[in-house]
């Protein structure tokens, strides 16, 4: 009775303490919230490298794995220390690739975007007037917006010399002579150089890192949670790692294919529209679909029937990505019910916008698991007790 006594005395003590620490919580949420991102802002530098190192860290390991399949090379400290090396100059070729081989591209293509867009408006604008004629309460108000037009068609004089003018550097000037953008850009530039240096440090250091983490973990940590964390540590790392890796490679994939389909057919922005498809893919669920559309409007400016047709080619693409291609480069990596990836869509980008879309699938992902895995110690723990 005693033992009875002081049980239920001790959760109705952790059942008040609960609830005072849930009553503050809610009451300073605010503070809480400004508080964090402070101190996410202060750390950004340090997750920004802690996430490229992971990036690094994928691309060394996989490296490490086929020269040991292929050339039977071990896992030792001078091939990893070289594995890192070229994992770095993959990472930053295809990111100053980009910038450097794609960008002129894109800027021609924007430009050219922007050069049609009122010839584009103008022709838009006949078409509705010649549908909405049989009803006058919507075309009278269009006959009324012809004195508008006019200012739509100087708009196509004004801005293809605004459009050269900015990316000639003719507002550099203009821009240098703002404190707080030059403060803003010293801001990121000293962020970014702190972000690759520290990216640097774990990587090379990464043996080191996980050594004293381990340490510190069983020092603090009971022994009786120590192996349950690092099991845990092992589960994000691998879900993480094998997303990460399937998901770049599957966006790859599809807007290779997108540019080489809009190539073949001639449609035009092929490498623009393969690009924004590749980066929306990233978004699960509806990604690529929203990126396709959202491209398909800047093909529509060039040629309607163009737009329409590359949409069918989009559609066949998405296709064969989503039978033949997800299944085996991402596979069940991630291992989350369709059910619960709407809703970790949902939620992430609730709480983080876009990104917070990307990495609550993982996050989910490892929750699922977990959880799955209790369940079933539990179950089977009953049914033991049932059949003793």
């Amino acid at each position: 009775m005693k033992q009875n006594g002081r049980a239920l005395e001790s959760m109705i003590k952790r059942l008040i303490l609960f609830t005072a620490v849930l009553i503050l919580l809610i009451f300073n949420a605010n503070l809480i919230y400004d508080f964090l991102m402070r101190l996410i802002a202060i750390c950004y530098p340090f997750i920004f490298g802690a996430g490229l190192a992971f990036i690094f860290n994928i691309v060394s390991n996989g490296l490490m794995k086929y020269a040991g399949l292929w050339f039977h090379i071990k896992d030792t400290t001078g091939p990893r220390a070289i594995a890192n090396i070229l994992a770095i100059i993959f990472v930053f070729s295809i990111i100053f690739g980009f910038v450097f081989l794609l960008s002129p591209q894109l800027l021609d293509s924007i430009q050219s975007i922007v050069e049609q867009m009122p010839n584009a408006l103008n022709h838009f604008y006949a078409w509705l007037l010649d549908v909405t004629r049989p009803i006058e309460s919507i075309h009278d108000p269009l006959l009324d917006m012809r004195s508008s037009l006019s200012d739509v068609d100087k708009l196509a004089d004004i801005l293809p010399g605004l459009f050269g003018w900015v990316f000639s550097g003719g507002a550099n000037g203009i821009f240098d002579s703002i404190y707080s953008a030059l403060t803003t850009t010293f801001s990121v530039v000293a962020s970014a150089c702190i972000a690759i240096m520290f990216s640097f440090i774990l990587l090379f250091n990464k043996k080191t890192f996980v050594r004293e983490l381990k340490a510190l973990l069983k020092a603090y940590i009971p022994d009786s949670y120590y192996d349950k964390t690092m099991h845990v540590c092992s589960i994000v790392k691998k879900t993480f790692t094998s997303y990460i890796a399937g998901t770049s490679c599957e966006c790859l994939i599809l807007g290779t294919l997108v540019f080489i389909g809009c190539t073949i057919f001639q449609i035009p922005y092929a490498l623009l529209t393969g690009i924004i498809v590749a980066i929306g893919a990233y978004v699960p669920m509806f990604g690529a679909l929203v990126s396709a559309i959202f491209a398909s409007l800047f093909i529509a400016v060039e040629n309607p029937m163009s737009a329409i047709y590359f949409l069918i080619l989009f559609i066949c693409i998405q296709q064969v990505e989503g039978n033949f291609i997800y299944p085996n480069v991402v596979g069940r990596s991630v291992g989350l019910p369709p059910m619960y990836v709407i809703v970790a869509v949902t939620v992430g980008g609730s709480l983080a916008g876009i990104l917070g879309m990307i990495i609550f699938i993982p996050i989910c992902s490892c929750i699922y698991q977990l959880l799955g895995e209790d369940i079933r110690k539990r179950i089977k723990y009953k049914d033991q007790i049932k059949n003793s």
